[in-house]
């Protein structure tokens, strides 16, 4: 995805289920790879986009266990025009 080029002059919306976190606190129990973090907010720098915030909830993905597991993975950005 690093090679994906945002032309200034034209405004875009990527959303979608990344599998990645941007933070530990996007999941409810201690854990994700920093590597992983690191990456993706690496590249969602490197195209200059703005995080739009999800409202309602805080986390997008369960695992549904008895105790479950629960992180946001599905995000929405759009380029910064």
């Amino acid at each position: 995805m690093f090679d994906l080029d945002i032309p200034d002059d034209e405004d875009w919306l990527l959303y979608g289920d990344f599998k990645y976190i941007r933070a530990p606190d996007n999941r409810n129990k201690p854990g994700g790879d920093a590597n992983d973090m690191l990456t993706f907010n690496d590249f969602i720098q490197s195209q200059a986009l703005v995080e739009l915030p999800l409202k309602g909830r805080q986390y997008t993905w369960s695992n549904m266990q008895t105790d479950p597991l629960l992180k946001k993975i599905d995000w929405f950005f759009t380029s910064s025009n």
